[in-house]
């Protein structure tokens, strides 16, 4: 079940004046929308938001956190724009594949109406 969120308003109340309120807030969200993911998926979900929380923990400030995580996702879509288009990511591979070959383009006359 899906919880909502705080207002804008009551969230930056929180970040100001409680923050560990807030992070205890993200933390709930985060554990209620893992759980409410299909099991299959369950497992691996947790292993992305500890990378995620790794980010985080390893980043000098919350900007850097934010580069770093927008970096992450990139690379993902990056990945999967990679399978849809039949490539494994690898840019050694990509390189290596052979241009399509050219095609004869036929001219067919037109008619004149």
């Amino acid at each position: 079940m899906h919880k909502p969120l705080p207002s804008f308003e009551r969230m930056l109340d929180m970040a100001k004046n409680d923050p560990e309120a807030l992070e205890r807030l993200r933390l709930d969200m985060v554990r209620d929308a893992i759980n409410s993911a299909p099991e299959a998926y369950q497992q691996r979900l947790h292993g992305l938001q500890f990378q995620i929380d790794g980010q985080r923990l390893l980043s000098k400030n919350p900007m850097q956190a934010c580069l770093e995580i927008s970096r992450m996702m990139h690379d993902s879509l990056q990945q999967l724009k990679g399978f849809i288009d039949g490539h494994t990511g690898d840019s050694q591979q990509a390189s290596s594949q052979e241009p399509a070959p050219a095609a004869t383009i036929l001219r067919f006359p037109s008619e004149v109406l």
